[in-house]
């Protein structure tokens, strides 16, 4: 391979890396507006995910109508109200019929859909944008609000937006959280080679 070639890969895969490393679930946003173009280009980033038989089973809904924002937020737990800020909230649904559904039981739609939102988060973080996916919030009225027809799962809701200045609006606990350094259990915690040995599990 030409060593042109050889360099700008490897210096994607460091851009790649560094994106990983970087990408957090912060939560001090600013109400500062996504453009269009950019929500547009982490929606593509996420559609280049790979999925079984191709089957691209992820739907999204990218919600930027202040009206529209109003009501989705209404339906977010207590614990989110840091998401209140955000100019930008992307709601990912699916259902199993949209991927594979092997006969042993294995349904394949909540993998591919979280392989997708990884893609939108590390493309968000490389625009310098917070991409936050969250459980807490009452599926039935958001559904409601999108339109999501009640055979869909609403699988998770990124929270979107650029960072704030500062962590004024945020608890003391998330405070912390926001500067704290990330955590991750010790490798061979999660990982058994050749053999799983990790015993039963709460």
């Amino acid at each position: 391979m030409p060593v042109p070639r050889l360099r700008f890969i490897r210096g994607r895969m460091q851009r790649m890396i560094q994106a990983i490393r970087q990408r957090r679930a912060r939560r001090a946003l600013s109400s500062e507006p996504v453009a269009r173009e950019t929500v547009e280009q982490l929606l593509q980033a996420a559609h280049w995910a790979p999925s079984c038989a191709n089957n691209q089973p992820w739907r999204f809904v990218p919600v930027d109508a202040p009206n529209v924002l109003a009501q989705v937020k209404d339906g977010l737990s207590s614990g989110n109200y840091w998401a209140s800020p955000s100019p930008l909230i992307i709601a990912v649904a699916s259902k199993p019929e949209l991927d594979c559904r092997i006969p042993d039981g294995r349904d394949y739609y909540a993998f591919g859909c979280g392989m997708a939102t990884m893609n939108l988060m590390l493309e968000a973080t490389q625009r310098g944008l917070i991409a936050h996916p969250i459980a807490g919030f009452t599926q039935a009225p958001i559904k409601e609000t999108l339109g999501i027809p009640d055979s869909f799962q609403l699988m998770t809701l990124v929270i979107c937006g650029y960072p704030a200045e500062d962590h004024g609006g945020l608890s003391e606990k998330h405070q912390q959280e926001e500067t704290a350094p990330r955590i991750r259990r010790p490798l061979d915690e999660v990982v058994s080679w050749n053999r799983f040995t990790f015993g039963e599990e709460p």
